[in-house]
């Protein structure tokens, strides 16, 4: 007679040193009191129409309060946690963990903005739905729906990803006192400066990452001086290909502060995103409206 052996009892699979300090990150970004204060702002703002959604343009200028409630104030939560995680690898001494692989934790938490601005987002497509814009603003013409609902979620949702990364790379890169509030500062100008005010930039301004796409720009002499709706050139589809390449390029910056990481990968990658990122860029200027488009009905200026 044989006697099989017993099985070796088995071990239960313990989790990975990323999974773990993903986790982490991942709870210390959604307790984090400025993600609270943005996220609870931009819900009162969005859900009861403070800044939009009116009876002239319903939610199509709504964009601005997600970018700068969890676009621009998640670079700053982003950044103190960079810090934070920096630090208690300093305080831990022999540093079981690689920078990378704190880096690549911090990148998970961004999950947390993003479902927040994906919910944005619903709110902003329902709204825009149930009380569809005037006549005189957007959609009209070339510009259907499809580019309307694009350029919201370029200017909604993306900004949720690519503040907190920008947070990540200002932390690794600048880690001197107040480099947060220049990068808020820095980045805030610009925007104001890319947002079609001035005809010059409106074939260029899509190189920046935040910038409206139509408004009450033109002012017709005749009839009063009545302000029309102008859709500016490109196409907003392209526009997100690049807005995403440019976010992939964050990480991989991230990434290479550390001075073990594998530098020919990330150059190598590098290189692709940067390709991508150019192509599409370029794709956005040549595709979609060839040209400003005007809004013939006379529409209502902020």
């Amino acid at each position: 007679m044989s006697i099989t052996p017993p099985h070796p009892a088995r071990r239960p699979a313990t989790p990975s040193a990323l999974a773990v300090l993903t986790r982490h990150e991942v709870v210390g970004y959604a307790r984090s009191w400025t993600y609270l204060v943005g996220t609870a702002l931009c819900l009162v703002v969005v859900t009861t129409g403070l800044v939009g959604p009116d009876d002239e343009t319903s939610s199509t200028m709504t964009m601005i309060v997600p970018a700068a409630t969890l676009g621009l104030l998640g670079l700053v939560v982003m950044a103190r946690l960079t810090r934070r995680s920096d630090e208690s690898a300093a305080a831990a001494g022999a540093v079981a963990t690689s920078e990378s692989t704190r880096t690549l934790a911090l990148v998970g938490a961004v999950v947390v903005p993003l479902a927040t601005a994906l919910v944005v987002f619903a709110l902003l497509w329902w709204t825009y739905s149930a009380r569809p814009p005037a006549a005189g603003a957007v959609p009209f013409g070339p510009v259907d729906d499809a580019h309307v609902l694009a350029v919201m979620f370029a200017l909604s949702v993306i900004p949720a990803v690519g503040g907190p990364l920008l947070g990540l790379l200002v932390a690794r890169w600048m880690p001197f006192r107040g480099a947060t509030a220049l990068a808020v500062v820095l980045l805030a100008l610009v925007t104001i400066i890319l947002q079609g005010n001035f005809e010059s930039t409106w074939r260029w301004k899509v190189v920046w990452p935040w910038t409206y796409w139509y408004g009450p720009l033109g002012w017709s002499t005749a009839g009063g001086g009545e302000t029309h709706w102008i859709a500016t050139p490109g196409s907003p589809q392209l526009w997100i290909v690049y807005l995403l390449a440019l976010c992939a390029l964050g990480v991989v910056a991230a990434l290479a502060h550390d001075a073990e990481a594998p530098r020919g990968r990330l150059v190598r990658t590098a290189v692709a995103l940067g390709l991508v990122a150019l192509g599409a860029l370029a794709l956005t200027m040549l595709l979609g409206l060839p040209d400003p488009a005007v809004n013939p009905v006379p529409g209502r200026a902020f």
